[in-house]
């Protein structure tokens, strides 16, 4: 692991494991980049969720750095190249950590996507974790529907999207609906379900609201601002690799 993603990791660790309730914070309270990294945006979602997106200089360009943080605090941490490629993932709350594998059978790429209206997916990640290691393997894809909307003045692509992986008791299968901006070159969340191998079904809703920019009011906010105290996603948690893409 390289200095500046231990650097983003002890940040990002510093924030899951001394966050306070919303009701007691400080609302001046704002989420810390590293040394040599630039935050370039801050997303408020649904379902009580905030993230921040941020750039470093040591970086290969056209990577990018996002923390999801919840009403606890930051719980899900992960860096994409410049096509969206899922690099590394940190479940900051068990410890694991997942590293694509590569070279990808069919890697993931945004670029296919804005050029065809559909990119198709089949990679795998290894998992490091406390109680051991496993391999995921996944298939999927995103699609365009053809349809635009504009949320807090940001026009967005609606996406159509599905992908799974093969559990020992049958698949675990994540779908529904997302946002993708071609001027940031991200996704952003909506609605979608996730139906496990007994059967059952979570669906949430991880729309984003608003955006924030540097300068702007709400930039780098630790507190969620939507759908939080009695008003909570269905599912347990957002996806580990697709909140918010």
């Amino acid at each position: 692991m390289r200095p500046i993603c231990y650097q983003i990791l002890t940040a990002a660790l510093v924030f899951a494991g001394h966050a306070t309730p919303v009701a007691a914070q400080d609302a001046s309270r704002l989420f810390q980049v590293p040394e040599g990294c630039s935050a370039f945006l801050t997303v408020q979602s649904r379902s009580c969720l905030v993230a921040h997106h941020w750039r470093c200089d040591a970086d290969p360009a056209g990577s990018r750095w996002r923390v999801t943080l919840d009403q606890q605090g930051a719980f899900y941490l992960n860096y994409t190249d410049a096509e969206f490629r899922w690099l590394r993932a940190y479940n900051l709350r068990s410890g694991s950590q997942a590293t694509l594998l590569e070279p990808e059978d069919d890697p993931a790429s945004m670029s296919e996507l804005f050029e065809t209206g559909r990119d198709t997916m089949v990679f795998s990640t290894l998992t490091e974790s406390p109680s051991g290691n496993f391999q995921r393997d996944y298939t999927g894809y995103d699609s365009l529907t053809g349809a635009t909307v504009v949320i807090d003045g940001e026009e967005l692509l609606v996406t159509e999207f599905a992908y799974q992986w093969q559990s020992e008791t049958g698949p675990r299968v994540t779908e529904g609906s997302q946002f993708v901006s071609q001027r940031l070159g991200l996704f952003f969340g909506g609605i979608e379900s996730v139906t496990t191998p007994s059967g059952d079904t979570f669906e949430g809703n991880y729309s984003p609201v608003e955006f924030s920019g540097p300068g702007e009011p709400g930039f780098l906010s630790t507190e969620p601002q939507y759908d939080c105290g009695d008003m909570m996603s269905a599912l347990p948690a957002a996806p580990i690799w697709r909140a918010s893409r």
